[in-house]
């Protein structure tokens, strides 16, 4: 099983050893046969300047001196969890390459995780940073978050307007250095303008539906309505030859059961195709989920129960997000 987005590293210090709060730890991914995660970080949220999450970040550890870089934030949050791996005893490997891929893949192998950054604020107005942060190992980069930034409109942000010069010459180099587009958290102008640019094929890391979940709130521009995609532009995301992941957060998702899960994933499968739909938890992000990482398997038994079949349950599970990333990795 692969879950495409996990944001652990920006709510805790520790991924080793079971925690009684929150939704991942090493010991519920193994126990949930997760053997990859997409290990997120952002850098400025809710607000570009990071006001509102300077104290959170303070409270993770990360030194007040990297505060005044999203890209010293990245540094310190990939050194974290390669810290993690130094740590685990061989339990616990960051992806960075193909070879590392196929070490966690492995009869008995470790559980892995691959870097992701959301939003492009973290490359500060510099297409050419995404070459940085390729060194430092992430492997995907959305172009938004829950804000707008130079590069892109989010569509929780003021203006959600499409990308912009500045993201079309960051997306050609994301291309040209190996990094994937991630389309989560993207206007609907971004997505349609990121799909047009893009060669190759883009993920939407996590997400749920405007059709199935599309609430407002009166109070705040995040909501179900603003934070989840219409099918529509899920599509296009999949006629490129892309991958939905498929949140657990019961915002998004309208419901709070498993059954709620479930019928979104075959909702996605009937509207994208099984080779395009994916997990994307978003587990220990800010939101409540229906399952935490030990829980996985449940998703598995629910597809199969409502009539889907055993490879398109494979696919969906993992084998499209492994597609994705066999392509992205360099060797």
């Amino acid at each position: 099983m692969v879950d495409l987005l996990v944001g652990t590293v920006l709510f805790r210090r520790t991924l080793l050893q079971p925690l009684r709060h929150g939704h991942v730890d090493l010991p519920r991914l193994r126990a949930g046969g997760v053997r990859l995660v997409g290990m997120s970080i952002a850098t400025r949220f809710p607000d570009l300047r990071g006001t509102l999450s300077a104290f959170q970040f303070l409270g993770l550890g990360v030194p007040l001196r990297a505060l005044r870089s999203d890209i010293d934030i990245v540094r310190f949050l990939v050194g974290r969890i390669d810290g993690w791996a130094a740590d685990s005893g061989g339990g616990f490997v960051v992806v960075r390459t193909g070879r590392d891929l196929e070490v966690v893949l492995a009869p008995g192998g470790p559980v892995g995780a691959f870097v992701g950054v959301q939003g492009a604020q973290a490359l500060e107005g510099k297409p050419s940073n995404v070459a940085r942060l390729h060194g430092m190992g992430v492997r995907m980069l959305s172009l938004a978050h829950v804000m707008d930034n130079p590069m892109a409109g989010s569509g929780t942000g003021r203006r959600a307007a499409g990308l912009t010069p500045l993201g079309h010459r960051t997306l050609v180099e994301m291309e040209r250095v190996g990094v994937l587009a991630d389309l989560a958290h993207a206007s609907s102008l971004t997505l349609r303008d990121a799909v047009a640019a893009a060669t190759r094929p883009p993920v939407l890391s996590h997400t749920g539906f405007v059709e199935r979940a599309g609430t407002r709130s009166r109070w705040r521009r995040y909501s179900a309505a603003t934070r989840n995609v219409r099918v529509g532009d899920a599509r296009l995301v999949a006629e490129a030859g892309g991958v939905v992941g498929v949140t657990y957060a019961t915002q998004l998702l309208g419901g709070d059961s498993l059954g709620t899960l479930v019928d979104t994933i075959r909702f996605a499968i009937e509207e994208l195709g099984a080779l395009h739909v994916g997990l994307g938890s978003d587990l220990d992000g800010a939101l409540r989920a229906v399952i935490d990482a030990a829980g996985a398997p449940r998703i598995a038994d629910g597809l199969l129960a409502a009539g889907i079949g055993d490879e398109d349950v494979v696919a969906v599970m993992g084998g499209n997000a492994l597609r994705l990333l066999r392509a992205t990795l360099p060797p």
